[in-house]
């Protein structure tokens, strides 16, 4: 006698996000998603608990209106702009910290040339 034993199939990060998105993306409730792909719906509640997603089915009694949502957008890309000018900023200071000290390992290697002392640390000392 042969057991039949239930095949689990293992799914990589990538491939779970892409099912949760699919899902959220379509109109389609976790009966009828799971009909179509195979993903059951115990294991798309696991996902969205996992990854801190709102189920759609539960967002439905939530209805925004369009001005709401329209000015959680513009909020939204403020924001955006916002972190993206931080980031140019926080790139900039970075290069100019790596050019200093960068300034100050040439100054180091130029006083040992030159004056033959040993300005470095030597890390083997006690």
């Amino acid at each position: 006698m042969e057991e039949s034993k239930k095949k689990y199939t293992v799914y990589t990060e990538l491939e779970r996000m892409s099912y949760l998105r699919e899902y959220l993306a379509t109109s389609e409730n976790k009966y009828q998603f799971f009909k179509r792909t195979g993903v059951c719906s115990k294991l798309l509640k696991f996902w969205l608990a996992k990854y801190n997603l709102k189920d759609k089915e539960m967002n439905k009694t939530q209805v925004c209106s369009s001005k709401e949502s329209e000015n959680s957008l513009i909020e939204l890309q403020k924001e955006l702009a916002q972190l993206r000018c931080e980031n140019r900023k926080l790139h900039r200071a970075l290069q100019e910290s790596d050019l200093r000290h960068q300034a100050c390992e040439t100054l180091i290697d130029l006083a040992e040339s030159t004056y033959h002392i040993k300005v470095r640390k030597n890390s083997a000392a006690k």
